[in-house]
């Protein structure tokens, strides 16, 4: 855990599984806090263990202990108040645990489909680079001293590995650039916010990440009926968690055709939030009691589609990546290969 800034997804699914351990057993938060300090290696995680114990001991609840620490986001915050005043402190912390173990999950695998691609185009474009600024010139020596020299696709490559080599310093300072400039984004929030909503609404990334912010939305609105909140409550704290300009818009209308009299099926399928099967389960679930179970089931549903979408691109551009990367070291090696061959041979 970390006093500089606010918990990240990960700390806050480890302190609430923890702490949903405790609860339901009859420990009182006061206690559960001091046993989960005991067994926290962390220095600075201690550190606001012992904020927390200090302000439960001076008096505080439990939620006022969590606010004066700064470090926890505002939507457990409100949980947290809202299972104080309905006795349900233990369900609500029950329900954060599951909510942000689910987060984690869904960027853990993000991360994880991610980053092969990119590390294998990283380390392919490397060996090209190599191959065209350090090796075609040492076959060119070789030409040389057998009084030829190397010609056709071969003397262009080169050419290309020379334009690169004598513009290497630029490049160098192209990529410090770009990386500082990401540095910047994501230190500044207004830059980093604008940032977000560019991802979100371009052609090519908005179906993706709208599938995100679905799964997210129901989540969190299946947490909040289960534990009892009212609807335009749940439906505010849910846009918090959203993380997307266009799915708090479609809250936005939500929330007013239900002020207008709507159902929440009803104004859902207005707002043009979730598919028409999922707006059919939300009319069964709201008529039968299971509201939050199906709203479950929905994201669940958002999750698994959007990582399945998501590997199945994946799995198109990795085996595109290999193919072209291999034609074009292929290429390289054969146009230097291939002359050589025929030089040696002339010789022999």
């Amino acid at each position: 855990m970390r006093t500089t800034k606010r918990l990240n997804q990960e700390e806050v699914a480890s302190f609430c599984s923890q702490l949903s351990l405790l609860l339901p057993a009859g420990i009182t938060p006061y206690e559960a806090i001091i046993l989960i300090r005991e067994d926290t290696p962390d220095v600075k995680g201690k550190e606001i263990l012992d904020q927390l114990e200090t302000a439960l001991k001076d008096g505080l609840s439990f939620h006022e202990a969590l606010k004066n620490t700064s470090v926890f986001p505002e939507y457990v915050l409100s949980m947290v108040l809202l299972g104080e005043e309905s006795g349900n402190l233990d369900i609500v912390i029950k329900k954060l645990a599951d909510y942000y173990e689910q987060q984690c999950s869904i960027t853990a695998s993000i991360k994880n489909a991610i980053s092969y691609p990119i590390v294998m185009v990283c380390l392919m474009l490397i060996i090209l680079v190599v191959l065209l600024t350090k090796i075609l010139p040492i076959f060119n020596q070789v030409f040389l001293q057998l009084g030829s020299e190397l010609t056709g696709v071969a003397a262009q490559l080169m050419t290309i590995g020379n334009l690169i080599e004598s513009v290497s310093i630029f490049l160098i300072l192209l990529a410090t650039l770009v990386a500082i400039a990401f540095i910047i984004i994501n230190c500044i929030p207004k830059l980093h916010k604008r940032w977000i909503l560019f991802i979100h609404t371009n052609r090519l990334t908005c179906n993706f990440f709208l599938g995100i912010a679905y799964a997210r939305f129901a989540s969190a609105m299946s947490m909040t009926t289960a534990s009892g909140i009212d609807l335009f409550h749940g439906l505010s704290m849910a846009k918090m968690l959203v993380g997307n300009e266009i799915v708090a818009g479609k809250i936005d209308l939500c929330t007013k055709a239900i002020a207008s009299g709507d159902y929440l099926y009803e104004a859902m399928k207005k707002a043009g939030i979730f598919q028409s099967k999922h707006l059919r389960m939300l009319q069964l679930g709201q008529r039968s009691g299971e509201l939050d179970a199906v709203l479950t089931k929905i994201s669940t549903y958002y999750e698994e589609e959007t990582l399945t979408r998501m590997q199945r691109i994946l799995g198109a551009i990795e085996p595109t990546l290999v193919i072209f990367f291999s034609l074009m070291v292929g290429l390289i090696l054969l146009s230097v290969i291939m002359p050589l061959i025929g030089i040696m041979s002339s010789i022999g």
